[in-house]
């Protein structure tokens, strides 16, 4: 992996300072903190509180008892009564009674009497331009007697405080607190204020007061950062807030506590009715009495949203808890789970596979703050995910460059490749071409001179001049189907032929080369190998003559079996099988497969007593896998060989006699042909002079492509020998442009024989698409010419 995708950790770190800088970092924060506190959020404990709401229908319903809202304050009187009565624990009252009111006086003396409350008080902040109203009396001496000096809180200008006569019946410590909070920029309320500061005196908040009183302590005080009383201790920060891992809201946003209506509170307390099931739920509990009607105090949470008696219940039941449900997202473990965050976002420029990086990056992102924010401690992943992201990005784009990188350099690679393979075969070309003249001229007069009158030393040095030549014509035949196969050239021409006529015939061509070595040369073709097939017929009969050859060549006593099978397929005929077994030499078992690699044979010994090219082999496994099958070979040393060759060649239909052209058997033409010879070599026009002119066959010559379609347009000719490669106009041309006059002038056709050293497919292709009848390549024996005008000169 290159360096510069390392440059993906200061990018994450420079983008996280920029929306840092313009407060979108802590947005994103804050919202990936929601999202873990509601994923992570605690379930309800079994509550000791219950929520008195006083809603609407209950207003609506209570108005002949109690009149219109806002009631006079011995109502709430009456209410407190029926909770002393039923044995609640504590009364805690999220509504601020402010500004004297009739039943002041009742109010005060229930709360004297009656069972532990907790009153409310909001706290003020000065508008511009407004002066707010100095504190009264009794509320400048509650502040004295119920606040603590010198403490930490939220601070506020003023306070919204209970009536002076309310005030004056507070005297129990913590029975006054605020209700007042400091939400975020985005509305929710994150950090709960415990403490608030009124004139320099903190009060606690709602929920820490019925906290206090519900523990029965007499005073509290803020030690080291917390606020202490009795065993408890609540840490808080400068402002006397603290965060809560509160309790998640039930389904459908409803309170974690009991809730009960205003309505049926009343009319138990009014003795209108006996509701022994709500005496029962009130008793021993704290009761938090608030409004969801005119007030309709509602607090929006990473939770969800609450109504404000049942947020004061949640906060006082969390209060309660031990250990203390505490949420910290500040101090040494919150930076050390950040940095694990980082170091999970760097795990693509760590690891190398980077699926398993995104994944194990991915996983430990979300895992490591759920597992963390369960525990207490809200730490954002947010730097770990955007350097996941830029990590990814990075590597991804390194990835992508490298591949490019290697795509181009395999493109140069196989470019390269592909231009010595163009620049072998144009080589070889070359040279089969440029040997193919002179060995056109070697074999074609020890082909003259063996029918000539010779002394038997004469003739014999004429066979074996003959002999050489041969030798080196296959030798030249292998090398260019080599070249052929590894450049992906070669291509496979099918027709239908019959396969046992093949094979029998090749082994006649190889039946004195046998019995000259006193060896049998067999073959045997069972039932469901015979009739026609579909194939390249020419691949076919060199394979043949090749695995037969060489057994030939390494057997001295004995003989050579071929026998030919069809393999049953699961649905029908499978492929067919071509068996030689000889009596030979054999080949050693670590030898088995090196004999079928270029230019190699079982070993040096062999290479010098028996000579070759090592290709036969080569060339046959590459024929037989380029028609669907392939060769196999077992051997034992002293023994003999049998290579088996398999070979997808479809059974086949035997065409029509009708079809069949009439003069393909024929060796010979019937009568002296007249001749047209286009050819610039004049060892090549020697040599078909030597052949044809003794047999009475008139040849004229034409040096180049131009003097031969001028000695068409003087003379009718029966066929056409036409080398390709010639100055002035090359033979192609030539012959295309005869095409073409003889179509626009009504001439009939004369038939064109390429005469010509170049052997590849393609030339063949190009020959017969230039409008040539056939194709015959160089070096060219008398049998094969003869049987070349027998077939296409004109009868």
């Amino acid at each position: 992996m290159k360096r510069w995708p390392w440059l993906a950790l200061p990018a994450a770190l420079a983008l996280w300072a920029l929306l840092s800088l313009t407060g979108a970092q802590a947005r994103i924060d804050r919202a990936l903190g929601d999202a873990l506190l509601r994923a992570t959020a605690l379930p309800a404990a079994a509550p000791t509180t219950v929520v008195v709401d006083i809603d609407d229908a209950s207003l609506r319903a209570l108005r002949e008892p109690l009149g219109e809202w806002p009631y006079s304050r011995e109502v709430y009187a009456v209410m407190l009564d029926y909770l002393g009565q039923v044995g609640a624990r504590l009364v805690v009252m999220d509504i601020v009674f402010a500004g004297p009111r009739e039943g002041d006086a009742r109010l005060a003396r229930a709360l004297a009497a009656g069972p532990p409350v907790v009153l409310a008080a909001a706290g003020l902040r000065q508008p511009a331009a407004v002066e707010l109203a100095p504190a009264g009396q009794a509320e400048q001496q509650a502040l004295v007697r119920l606040g603590l000096h010198g403490a930490p809180g939220l601070d506020w200008d003023g306070l919204t405080a209970p009536a002076d006569p309310l005030l004056d019946a507070l005297t129990e410590p913590a029975s006054l607190g605020v209700i007042s909070t400091s939400l975020d920029d985005d509305g929710l309320l994150r950090r709960l204020p415990l403490l608030h500061r009124v004139q320099g005196r903190s009060l606690p908040s709602l929920a820490l007061a019925a906290r206090l009183r519900a523990d029965g302590v007499r005073s509290w005080q803020v030690q080291a950062g917390a606020v202490v009383s009795g065993g408890r201790r609540w840490p808080v920060d400068e402002l006397g807030r603290l965060r809560l891992r509160l309790p998640a809201l039930p389904p459908g946003g409803d309170d974690a506590a009991p809730r009960v209506p205003w309505e049926r509170l009343m009319r138990a307390a009014l003795g209108g009715v006996d509701d022994p099931e709500l005496a029962k739920l009130l008793a021993g509990r704290s009761i938090f009495v608030g409004s969801s009607a005119f007030f309709a105090d509602e607090v929006m949470t990473p939770q969800g949203r609450w109504s404000g008696a049942a947020f004061n219940a949640a906060v006082f039941e969390a209060l309660g808890v031990e250990p203390l449900p505490l949420l910290r997202d500040q101090g040494a473990a919150v930076w050390a789970l950040q940095a694990l965050c980082l170091a999970l976002g760097a795990l693509p420029l760590l690891l190398r596979r980077q699926a398993l990086a995104a994944g194990l990056g991915a996983i430990g992102l979300v895992a490591l703050p759920w597992t963390a924010a369960s525990q207490g401690l809200l730490a954002s992943p947010a730097l770990g995910v955007l350097l996941l992201g830029l990590a990814l990005l990075a590597t991804a784009i390194e990835h992508e460059r490298q591949a490019r990188r290697r795509e181009r350099e395999l493109t140069r690679e196989r470019e390269l490749a592909e231009a010595r393979s163009r620049a072998k075969t144009e080589l070889l070309a070359h040279v089969s071409h440029e040997m193919r003249t002179p060995m056109n001229a070697v074999l074609g007069f020890s082909d003259i001179l063996a029918r000539s009158p010779l002394r038997p030393e004469q003739a014999h040095q004429v066979e074996v001049l003959g002999h050489a030549g041969r030798q080196v014509f296959a030798l030249i035949n292998d090398l260019l189907d080599n070249a052929r196969i590894e450049s992906g050239r070669l291509e496979l021409a099918s027709h239908p032929f019959n396969l046992v006529d093949l094979v029998e015939l090749q082994l006649e061509l190889l039946r004195d080369r046998a019995q000259a070595q006193g060896l049998w040369l067999r073959v045997f073709a069972r039932t469901e190998a015979t009739g026609w097939v579909l194939g390249d017929q020419q691949r076919v009969a060199q394979i043949v003559t090749n695995l037969v050859g060489n057994a030939l060549k390494f057997t001295r006593s004995g003989g050579v079996t071929v026998e030919l099978t069809r393999e049953h397929g699961p649905t029908g005929p499978g492929r067919v099988q071509i068996s030689v077994q000889d009596t030979g030499i054999g080949i050693a078992p670590d030898r088995l497969e090196r004999i079928f690699q270029p230019f190699e044979q079982a070993d040096a010994d062999i290479a010098a007593a028996f000579g070759g090219t090592g290709l036969g082999l080569t060339i046959t496994r590459s024929l037989a896998r380029l028609m669907g099958g392939d060769v196999t070979v077992q051997s034992r040393i002293g023994e003999g060989s049998r290579f088996v060759v398999s070979l997808d060649l479809p059974e086949a239909r035997a065409p029509h006699d009708d079809l069949i052209e009439p003069r393909a058997d024929r060796v010979a033409p019937s009568r002296a042909l007249s001749l047209l010879l286009a050819e610039d070599s004049e060892v090549n026009v020697l040599v078909i002079e030597g052949m044809l002119a003794p047999l009475g066959h008139r040849i004229t010559r034409a040096a180049d492509g131009e003097q031969a379609l001028q000695a068409l347009r003087e003379a009718p000719f029966d066929l056409v020998l036409m080398d390709m490669l010639m100055p002035v106009m090359d033979g192609l041309t030539a012959t295309r442009q005869w095409r073409a006059i003889e179509a626009a002038e009504g001439l009939p056709r004369t038939p064109i024989v390429a005469l010509t050293a170049h052997a590849f497919d393609t030339d063949v292709q190009q020959s017969l698409a230039a409008g040539c009848d056939a194709h015959l390549t160089k070096p060219i024996s008398l049998a094969a010419l003869l049987q070349a005008l027998a077939k296409y000169a004109r009868v």
